[in-house]
């Protein structure tokens, strides 16, 4: 999906989705999540090698985390 339109169309929809989600349980700061859409989106898309079944053995595929460090 190395299309630009393409990724503007999925990163649209991935933001509408954040924003669904909030809403539906009334709770939530989607400002991070909304603000790293574009880098999340074309890292999965485009750069990271994804098996469409994924099935998180990591076999022939990239696996990514996302973590915040939490100071104690």
């Amino acid at each position: 999906m190395s299309n630009t339109q393409q990724l503007h169309d999925f990163t649209t929809q991935v933001r509408r989705d954040i924003l669904c989600m909030v809403h539906k349980v009334n709770s939530g700061h989607p400002g991070g999540s909304l603000g790293c859409a574009e880098f999340l989106v074309t890292l999965y898309q485009d750069v990271m090698k994804r098996n469409p079944g994924f099935s998180m053995d990591g076999i022939n595929e990239d696996i990514f985390f996302l973590s915040r460090r939490c100071k104690s």
